[in-house]
C-alpha cells in the first residue's frame, strides 16, 4: 500500500475517534481532519491527470491552492462528480469551524456524511475499499497506538488504631505479597516506626481485613526479601519496593 494511502486511512480513523469523543472540540477537529483528507486525495488524483496535460505546471500549482478551483478542475473528470456540490458545502462548513471567531460544533451525522464521501472517492477514483468491520478494527488499532492503556493507580489509605498500630483500607483485591508490602509502608507512615515482629505485622493485616496465617506470612516475607523488596533483618521496605508502591498505588506520601 502506498504511503499516502496509509496516511489517509490513519487520518480517517483519527477523525472517527474524535467524532466519538462526545466533545465539542473533538467533533470540530474530526470535520477539519476529514476535509483535509478529501482535499489531499483530490490533489493526488489531480497530479496524475492535469499538470502538463490540461494545464501547465505553473497554472496547476496556482489552481490547486484554492479549494473551489481545485474541485472544479478535478472532480468533473471523475466518477464522483455527483458529489461535487456536497464536497464544496462540507468544505464551507469546515471553514466556518476552523476560521470562525466563535467555537462551533458539528453533529456526528455531518461528519459521517463527509467520511462517506471520502470513502467513495477512495473507492471510485483509486479503487480502494474497506468493509465497515475493517474500518472498525483499523480505528481500534489506531486508538490503541494513540492512547495506549495505562494501568490506573489504585487508592490505598492508612489509619492509626487505638492500640498504637495501623490498618489499611482499600477496595483493591490484593495478593498477600502486595498486602504485606503496603502494610509495612503504611505502618511506618502512621506510627513513625517499623513493625516489631511478624506477629505485630500480622495483627495489622487482620485489622485491615487481609488476615494471613503466621506460617504463610513468614514464607511470603522470606520471598520478598529474596526479591529485594524487604530489607534483611528488619521489616522495612527497600527503595525498590517503595518506588513500586508509589508507581502502582495512590498512597499518602
Amino acid at each position: 500500500m502506498q504511503t499516502w494511502l496509509e496516511d489517509v486511512i490513519e487520518q480517517i480513523c483519527i477523525a472517527r475517534i474524535l467524532r466519538d469523543s462526545k466533545t465539542v472540540s473533538g467533533r470540530r477537529l474530526a470535520m477539519i481532519l476529514v476535509d483535509n483528507v478529501v482535499e489531499f486525495v483530490i490533489k493526488v488524483y489531480g497530479e496524475s491527470i492535469i499538470p502538463g496535460k490540461l494545464l501547465s505546471r505553473k497554472e496547476w500549482e496556482e489552481k490547486k491552492r484554492h479549494f473551489e478551483e481545485l474541485v472544479s478542475q478535478v472532480i468533473p473528470k471523475t466518477k464522483v462528480v455527483s458529489y461535487q456540490q456536497q464536497i464544496l458545502d462540507y468544505h464551507k462548513m469546515r471553514n466556518d469551524l476552523y476560521h470562525g471567531t466563535t467555537p462551533l460544533s458539528v453533529e456526528p451525522d455531518k461528519i459521517n456524511g463527509y467520511i462517506d464521501i471520502a470513502h467513495r472517492i477512495l473507492e471510485l477514483i483509486f479503487g480502494f475499499t474497506m468493509t465497515g468491520e475493517e474500518w472498525k478494527r483499523r480505528t481500534e488499532r489506531t486508538q490503541a497506538i494513540l492512547l495506549p492503556k495505562v494501568e490506573k493507580k489504585r487508592l490505598v489509605n492508612f489509619f492509626n488504631t487505638d492500640d498504637g498500630l495501623a490498618e489499611m483500607q482499600t477496595d483493591i483485591k490484593l495478593k498477600d505479597t502486595e498486602a504485606i508490602l503496603l502494610m509495612i509502608y503504611g505502618f511506618a507512615l502512621k506510627t513513625g516506626k517499623v513493625p516489631e515482629n511478624i506477629g505485630q505485622l500480622g495483627k495489622c493485616l487482620n485489622y485491615s481485613g487481609h488476615p494471613i496465617k503466621q506460617e504463610r506470612l513468614s514464607v511470603n516475607i522470606s520471598h520478598l526479601r529474596h526479591a529485594n523488596k524487604i530489607n534483611k533483618g528488619e521489616l522495612t521496605l527497600t527503595t525498590k519496593a517503595r518506588n513500586d508502591i508509589k508507581t502502582k498505588y495512590i498512597v499518602p506520601a
